[in-house]
């Protein structure tokens, strides 16, 4: 909470460059295709694109409104798009080559208690996809088609109604995964099978599994971006406690099946309000 950006490498213990702002930042992103650039968003209402090799702000905009507070960040379509979240519940959309303003999505529901707009928490975009997911503080995870703004499908069952929670998905994007306030972590099919459900709608998917993962809220949850390097081993592993004395059934045995190679399954790593992490 210090007002700055702090750039680090994993081989270093010291930081390599400090970017000072003058409020709290709470949103930062690298730019998906050109890492000499990263987005920081602050409480001060300014979206910055900075140049990492000058050390200095290349472009920047500020939120307009009564609520100016920015609480999210991240590009989209490769890198064409800045966004951010605020705290009213905007999505604000700057193309990236000049940071000006290009469209919004007031994140809210059409009727009811979460009608007015709820704090913006995590954005995430899907890759290869036009489409953008966007968690909010009314407990709400929305995936929007950026094509034309429309909601293709709202995600229930979490609990997030203050803090700075967002949803990931995994490596092949078929999975949504969230933390949440009631210790519980929770996983959604990103695009449900309706086929089975003839009364769901298909805009909506309240089907989900729940991990109580922690005694305490859990503040963050992502799948490994690889995580047959992790399932793999303990997959061997379980290989090995049955292997044949024949050297060639041995090596035949430890090989994986094509539908083990295409999927063995995932990995998922949380973290709670205690710094407790599993």
């Amino acid at each position: 909470m210090d007002k700055t950006v702090r750039l680090w490498h994993i081989s270093r213990k010291e930081c390599l460059c400090c970017f000072q702002h003058i409020d709290f930042v709470t949103a930062i992103a690298f730019h998906p295709k050109d890492d000499r650039y990263f987005l920081s968003g602050s409480l001060d209402g300014k979206l910055r694109l900075w140049n990492i090799p000058d050390k200095k702000v290349a472009l920047w905009n500020e939120v307009d409104g009564a609520a100016k507070l920015i609480t999210a960040a991240n590009f989209c379509q490769n890198g064409r798009f800045a966004v951010v979240g605020t705290y009213d519940g905007r999505c604000i959309f700057y193309s990236t080559e000049l940071l000006k303003y290009f469209t919004q999505i007031h994140v809210r529901s059409s009727r009811g208690k979460n009608a007015k707009g709820s704090k913006i928490s995590g954005i995430e975009p899907l890759p290869n996809e036009n489409k953008i997911l966007i968690t909010s503080n009314d407990s709400r995870i929305r995936l929007y088609d950026l094509r034309d703004l429309s909601i293709a499908c709202k995600y229930k069952g979490l609990t997030n109604a203050s803090s700075q929670i967002k949803a990931s998905l995994s490596h092949d994007n078929r999975y949504i995964v969230c933390a949440s306030e009631d210790h519980y972590v929770y996983i959604w099919k990103t695009y449900h099978d309706y086929a089975k459900f003839s009364s769901a709608r298909r805009d909506r998917n309240d089907y989900w599994e729940g991990i109580r993962a922690h005694n305490a809220v859990v503040t963050a949850a992502v799948f490994a971006p690889n995580p047959a390097l992790l399932i793999r081993d303990d997959w061997r592993t379980d290989r090995k406690s049955t292997e044949p004395a024949d050297p060639l059934t041995k090596e035949l045995q430890m090989r994986p099946s094509a539908a083990e190679r295409k999927y063995l399954g995932e990995a998922l790593v949380t973290a709670d309000f205690t710094g407790s992490s599993e």
